[in-house]
């Protein structure tokens, strides 16, 4: 383009500059960018590609020259590119004859011609080589020239013919070979004898003279001949027609199946194409469904062996090309099927599947005759031992009956006489001595002729409607204080505080009754019985509702080869405390008849005998839940319930926490309590309050952080988490911390008063407490408290931006005995908002995220502490530093408004004024004359 000419020769490369006065620029391309110690290679090949870079071809690999746009005296840069055995991606081959741009992407790749390698495309960019050889497809590794046609594609001159590359996408390609037999002068060409003329056509230089084509008649298809089938082998012996193998029947060219055994398994198949124009030039492809997954290309191979096909069906396919490389559409097929060998045929699987079948059947005819024989010697085996326990329960049964008839039997008879003899000594003591006995003995009868109303199916239930928890709970209460004389505690449990249905009081109270009982009996000194309720999920079902009621204590628990024989009639366990038997044997017996009478059911676990774990019954009673839950309780049922201060000022108190009565006027307390009584009686001690509670103290703490109320009263006894252990929870938790507490206990040894105190009590009082001193004691918590808000103010410096400061002057000197965790907190809070005051986006919501709290807590939090929410709390601050740059500068007090966070200077001198009682200009003038 700049009118130079370049030639290539054996001392390196000729640059004409000037072809008028003959100025010669003279290259030698060496191996390295150093000259000491370099090799000159005598160049092969010279081309300039699309993008001006030249590349030079030598014996020894290729090099890439890159000149400068005006000096081509001296390349600015040479690399070079040689065979790496250790990458496959380099080139491979040195010996270099010719270069070409790809026609269809020349500014990425080059072709590059090798006499030894095939054809190389290097990638530009990457430096990365493709090869295409003999394998690929060419007629010869020697290539001495390639060029393109018209059609983008490339012919080439090998020492074996000429060959044609079409492109079929980026990294495959159609290879047609052309030889002397398609018109050649000979299959041997010469280096850089190649040209393509102005008309499209090709001139390829030979051994023998030239050869002038034009590419679009040279690939031109041909005829398209079909492909046969033509011989077959099996185990190396060719099969003809009739032979005592008996496969073929006709010819194998009119052959569309055959038949194979299990020893016939070396398998060739030899087929032909039609065209004989060239016939070695035929190409061959095959394929058996059922074992290859692709087409094999076997090139001009015309056979394929198969070894060792397992049974089943197969079809062998084969397509054929012709001397000019197109396919032909004709495929030839040979269906095969190969036999299994007669021990796998279907016959054989049959016999297989009769045979075993007969072998089970006779082993499960043999156990079936083993297990009837062992279920009748077991059978005989429980009889007897059945009648021996039946003899000996017979024996108990009426030592039993014999011994609780006796008793009271002796003592009615005794005093009888007593009373016969002197009356006068004896009458009063010995009448309520004989009533007494006679009502035992009475209790007994009932209990003997219940067993047999149930039995006989003559006893039915009298409902009544009532709230079936109160009676539950009035139940268990009635055994509190047998459980404290025997040194034990009764724990009633509910997850429910109501239950209105329908039941029948006398039958629910026999059950729960005769399961204390026996729970107390069980259980040695400083045991617990736990009676649980829960209410089963509600389904279409009526019998899917109702009570799951548990009645678990704390003794050594049922053999566990025992547990199925507690509910028989007379069947006594030995009582694990004393080592001996009590009563008749019948109240389990008669418990489960009744649960049965009602619907329902129950059952009874218990873990193995010493793990000290105890036994626990499950009572599952379908009771229908009402919604008339104003019908009154049955009156007989409740008398003593309703006698035990469940009611506050002769009304009915709620406690629970989410009622309307947390919406009242009045501070807001807590009772942590799980016995009733002390919660009625408490709550009638404190009338101008609002109260919520909690049955223990788990409930507790999750409540407290709910509703954050104003002071706490705890008990010390309680399940899940005792008093301590929610006093220190409330202490450490940074919602609750500030909360004052109150412990109420009958714990009154001085480690425990010792123990509150240490773990933050504010207050412990005793059990029973003076109405008196609990209410001073709740109100002085309360004023301290306000007094502690003033306290807190004036530590963390906001006590002066209150009108009413009054207060503050008021306070106790309990304040420093204190825990001081909680000015910390407003200091923390005033601290966060002073860093951003000037952020006028600053918001609630900010101080939040940076406390760790939700917008509620953190208002109750800071009401609690200081009295004010947390948006004034932000807006007193903001105001207390405009008030500190009203008094220290002399900006204007728009400036000082928007340094404190204030957006709009108007509202600013607004809420000032509102706050403070006169404007900023104001409040600085009064400051200044001072």
């Amino acid at each position: 383009s700049k009118g130079n000419i370049w030639y290539p020769s054996l001392n390196g490369i000729f640059s004409l500059v000037n072809s008028r006065t003959l100025k010669i620029n003279i290259f030698t391309i060496v191996n390295k960018a150093e000259r000491p110690g370099t090799i000159d290679f005598p160049c092969t090949a010279l081309y300039e590609d699309g993008n001006g870079i030249f590349w030079v071809g030598t014996a020894e690999g290729f090099a890439k020259l890159t000149f400068s746009a005006n000096d081509f005296t001296k390349p600015s840069q040479v690399k070079w590119y040689k065979i790496n055995t250790d990458n496959k991606n380099s080139l491979s081959y040195n010996n270099v004859s010719c270069f070409l741009d790809d026609p269809h992407e020349p500014q990425k790749y080059l072709w590059i011609c090798t006499k030894g390698g095939g054809l190389n495309r290097l990638e530009k960019n990457t430096d990365n080589f493709l090869h295409l050889t003999k394998k690929e497809g060419l007629p010869n590794d020697v290539v001495y020239g390639i060029l393109a046609d018209d059609k983008n594609n490339i012919w080439g001159s090998t020492n074996r013919g000429l060959f044609c590359l079409e492109k079929l996408d980026d990294a495959k390609w159609n290879i047609r070979n052309f030889t002397i037999s398609d018109g050649l002068q000979d299959d041997e060409f010469n280096t850089n004898a190649y040209a393509k003329l102005p008309n499209g056509n090709m001139a390829f230089g030979g051994v023998n003279g030239i050869n002038i084509f034009n590419p679009k008649e040279a690939l031109q298809t041909g005829m398209l001949a079909n492909v046969f089938i033509t011989s077959l082998l099996v185990n190396n012996k060719e099969i003809i027609t009739g032979d005592e193998t008996g496969i073929l029947r006709n010819s194998i060219e009119h052959t569309k199946n055959i038949t194979l055994n299990y020893l016939q398994d070396i398998l060739t198949i030899e087929f032909s194409s039609l065209d004989f124009s060239v016939p070695e030039q035929n190409k061959y492809r095959y394929q058996l469904e059922g074992i290859d997954k692709y087409w094999v290309e076997s090139g001009t191979r015309h056979s394929a062996t198969y070894l060792h096909l397992p049974a089943g069906n197969y079809t062998f396919k084969v397509q054929g090309s012709n001397s000019q490389g197109s396919w032909m559409p004709n495929i030839a097929t040979l269906k095969i099927k190969v036999l299994p060998p007669w021990w796998l045929s279907w016959w054989a699987y049959i016999f297989y599947f009769i045979l075993l079948a007969i072998v089970l059947r006779l082993y499960f005819k043999f156990l079936k005759n083993r297990a009837k024989l062992q279920a009748q010697l077991k059978f005989e085996h429980n009889e007897s031992s059945r009648i021996k326990e039946l003899d000996a329960v017979k024996t108990q049964l009426y030592t039993n009956i014999t011994h609780e008839f006796r008793t009271p039997l002796t003592v009615i008879l005794g005093m009888a006489k007593q009373i016969d003899n002197n009356p006068s000594l004896h009458a009063k003591k010995g009448t309520e001595m004989i009533i007494r006995n006679g009502e035992s003995l009475l209790k007994l009868v009932n209990e003997m002729l219940d067993l047999s109303k149930l039995e006989s199916g003559k006893m039915v239930l009298n409902l009544v409607a009532g709230d079936a928890i109160v009676f539950l709970r009035y139940i268990v209460e009635s055994f509190h204080s047998l459980a404290e004389n025997e040194h034990k505690q009764v724990h009633f449990l509910s997850d429910i505080d109501t239950y209105h249905t329908k039941y029948d009081a006398e039958k629910m109270r026999q059950i729960m009754t005769n399961l204390l009982s026996n729970a107390l009996k069980c259980t040695p000194e400083k045991g617990n019985i736990y009676i649980s309720v829960n209410e089963k999920a509600a389904h279409n079902n009526v019998k899917d509702t109702g009570l799951i009621i548990k009645i678990k204590d704390t003794g050594v628990g049922i053999p566990e080869e025992k547990i199925h024989l507690i509910f028989d009639r007379f069947y006594q366990l030995e009582n694990s405390n004393s080592g001996t038997t009590h009563g008749t044997g019948i109240g389990l017996t008669i418990t489960k008849e009744l649960v049965k009478l009602m619907d329902g059911e129950i059952t009874v676990k218990s873990p193995p005998l010493g793990a000290n774990k105890g036994t626990e019954f499950t009572l599952d009673i379908p009771l229908q839940k009402r919604i008339d839950e104003e019908e009154n309780l049955h009156s007989n049922d409740l008398d003593a319930f309703n006698n035990n201060g469940k009611s506050v000022n002769g009304q009915q108190q709620s406690f629970d926490i989410h009622s309307d009565e947390l919406k009242t006027e009045g501070a807001l307390i807590l009772l942590v309590e799980d016995n009733t009584d002390v919660v009625a009686y408490t709550a009638s001690c404190l009338p101008g309050y609002r109260l919520a509670v909690a049955k223990d103290g788990k409930e507790g703490f999750e409540i407290a952080t709910e509703i954050i109320p104003d002071l706490i009263i705890s008990d010390v006894m309680m399940p899940f988490m005792n008093g301590f252990e929610l006093l220190k929870k409330l202490r450490s938790d940074e919602q609750t911390s500030h909360i004052p507490i109150m412990m109420l206990t009958a714990k009154t040894d001085m480690e425990s008063k010792m123990q509150g105190i240490h773990c933050g009590a504010d207050a412990y009082l005793e059990k029973p407490f003076n109405i008196e001193e609990l209410q001073i004691r709740v109100e002085k918590l309360l004023e301290l408290r306000k007094n502690l808000q003033q306290f807190y103010l004036n530590k963390a410096g906001l006590l002066n931006n209150f009108p009413a400061t009054s207060l503050a002057e008021n306070l106790n000197d309990d304040i420093e005995v204190l825990p001081q965790t909680e000015d910390k907190f407003v200091s923390k809070a005033r601290e966060i908002i002073e860093t951003r005051i000037a952020d006028a986006s600053f918001s609630v919501e900010d101080l939040c995220k940076a406390v760790f709290m939700s917008h509620s807590k953190l208002h109750r939090k800071l009401d609690a502490l200081i009295g004010c929410s947390p948006n004034k709390f932000i807006r007193i601050i903001r105001l207390k530093k405009a008030k500190e740059l009203l008094q220290q500068t002399e900006e204007t007090i728009s400036s000082i408004a928007f340094d404190c966070g204030f957006q709009d200077p108007g509202y600013f001198a607004r809420v000032f004024k509102q706050e403070f009682g006169r404007t900023p200009q104001e409040w600085r003038g009064e400051v200044k004359s001072v």
